[in-house]
């Protein structure tokens, strides 16, 4: 397998690596993908708003995503890819650890291809306190357009600060009006302005740390936030906004170029990133965090890789 050269390699094996690999493969072209088993939605009850999959457990998505992409001839193999480098014209170099290995010991092994698809997603700066892990996923989110619909209604603590908070609290008002916004001790570029923006829609803003998150941890239903001026929020559901910093450095050392606005990778409307050859998808990319999206931007990239790679005696 090693000396094979690849049409492509896949770095990332979440809904945006898994359908570009599905459509490479349905396109016959030799395609591998690395997962490293490690999904940002990893605690999340279920996917929501991924058509005739609403609420399908995100572990068997991809699951049924690997063994569809395996059906058609593609190869997924469990591991961390460690280095990826060009070598050549239209060759890349991808050097992963297998599954238990670690770099610069055995089960290390290099594989080369003509293209890449970086998929490798973020990850969410997550609060720091008891209680956290119990609810993650469950009443406990990030995202409100993945999550926001369970919470009409409800009573929210909103966690983060800034004004970017400011933007997430307010449009948590299309589910529910009961918000408070905590900002963990720090408003951050807070203004009054916002503060008054805030108060206008009847949501509190408390400059307080959450300590703790307590409730019926068996059901994952979130009762209360400790806070560490002795005090408590009672509330149904948290969401946070703490920021996102990428899974992986790959597209660093291949040198692409990042979105002046939101610092993520840079990619035109065929995918592809300013690196010839390597392409980008899913939350790695300025759009939208949904799996309906990184799995329809995975889809693009294949289309794309697929075209740069039929020879031009083929093409009018």
């Amino acid at each position: 397998m090693k000396e094979q050269l690849y049409d492509c390699i896949v770095v990332g094996a979440g809904p945006a690596g898994l359908s570009a690999s599905l459509f490479l493969a349905r396109y016959r072209r030799r395609v591998l993908t690395f997962h490293h088993n490690s999904p940002r939605n990893l605690y999340s009850h279920g996917v929501h708003g991924f058509l005739g999959h609403d609420g399908i457990p995100p572990s068997k998505l991809l699951a049924r995503g690997r063994e569809e992409v395996e059906s058609y001839g593609g190869l997924v193999e469990e591991g961390c890819v460690t280095r990826v480098e060009r070598i050549g014209d239209e060759r890349f170099r991808v050097t992963a650890s297998e599954r238990g290995g670690e770099a610069g010991v055995d089960g290390v092994q290099s594989f080369d291809a003509r293209r890449l698809v970086l998929a490798t997603g973020l990850r969410d700066l997550t609060p720091d306190c008891p209680g956290f892990r119990e609810f993650y996923g469950l009443s406990v989110h990030h995202c409100p357009d993945c999550d926001g619909f369970e919470a009409t209604g409800k009573r929210l603590v909103v966690l983060g600060n800034g004004k970017k908070t400011v933007g997430f609290a307010l449009g948590l008002l299309t589910w529910t009006d009961k918000l408070t916004l905590v900002t963990g001790g720090d408003p951050g570029d807070m203004t009054a302005e916002h503060r008054a923006r805030l108060e206008a829609f009847g949501i509190p803003v408390l400059d307080r740390g959450v300590i703790a998150l307590e409730g019926d941890a068996e059901a994952g239903r979130l009762e209360r936030a400790r806070l560490d001026d002795g005090g408590a929020l009672e509330c149904d559901a948290l969401f946070f906004n703490l920021g996102t910093v990428p899974a992986s450095d790959l597209h660093e050392t291949l040198g692409c170029r990042l979105d002046p606005e939101c610092g993520l990778v840079w990619v035109d409307e065929e995918q592809q990133t300013s690196v010839p050859g390597v392409y980008a998808a899913g939350d790695l990319t300025p759009r939208s965090q949904l799996a309906v999206v990184a799995a329809a931007e995975g889809a693009m990239a294949a289309i794309h890789v697929h075209k740069s790679l039929i020879p031009e005696s083929q093409r009018i």
